[in-house]
């Protein structure tokens, strides 16, 4: 069994976010202590660095094990999907840069009433791309351009690509 997880390391950097976000935003909050108007700009930003914290902790719990009849999740939430379950794939790019030269990857795939994203940060990436691109070609589901690129950028060759 295949396995994609988040190691600690990927996540320091969005905990650092949180940490630093809640502090410039509950720390004045706390501070101020009589109720005033910076307090509803404040807390809800702080709220909302609250919930990123929550997710990254999330996300760095979240382990995909597959194999050559499906997937499934457990750590952040439990669910699992059949190979031949999968109704729609899409691999997209999200560039740091104007140039495009910084940025990471992030796979949707969905079926059976789960959805599945994972992003390039994860160990065993490349792997996972490339069978849950083997699964949507299987079922002959349509892949926009976009995500054919997106493929083609990993290496990943699809059937119907050009040489």
């Amino acid at each position: 069994m295949n396995r994609l997880f988040y190691p600690v390391r990927a996540t320091y950097g969005d905990y650092a976010r949180a940490a630093v976000g809640l502090l410039f935003t509950l720390g004045p909050a706390l501070a101020i202590g009589q109720w005033s108007h910076a307090h509803w700009l404040l807390l809800p930003l702080a709220c909302l660095f609250a919930v990123f914290a929550f997710r990254t902790w999330q996300r760095a719990r979240t382990v995909v094990e597959w194999d050559d009849t499906g997937l499934s999740i457990s750590g952040g939430g439990r669910a699992s999907l059949p190979w031949s379950g999968v109704v729609s794939l899409k691999l997209a790019f999200y560039a740091t840069g104007r140039d495009r030269t910084g940025g990471w990857m992030q796979l949707t795939l969905r079926g059976n009433g789960a959805k599945v994203r994972a992003d390039s940060g994860a160990e065993n990436f490349p792997a996972f791309a490339a069978r849950c691109a083997a699964a949507a070609q299987a079922k002959g589901l349509a892949l926009d351009p976009a995500t054919r690129a997106n493929f083609a950028s990993l290496g990943i060759r699809l059937a119907g690509d050009a040489a």
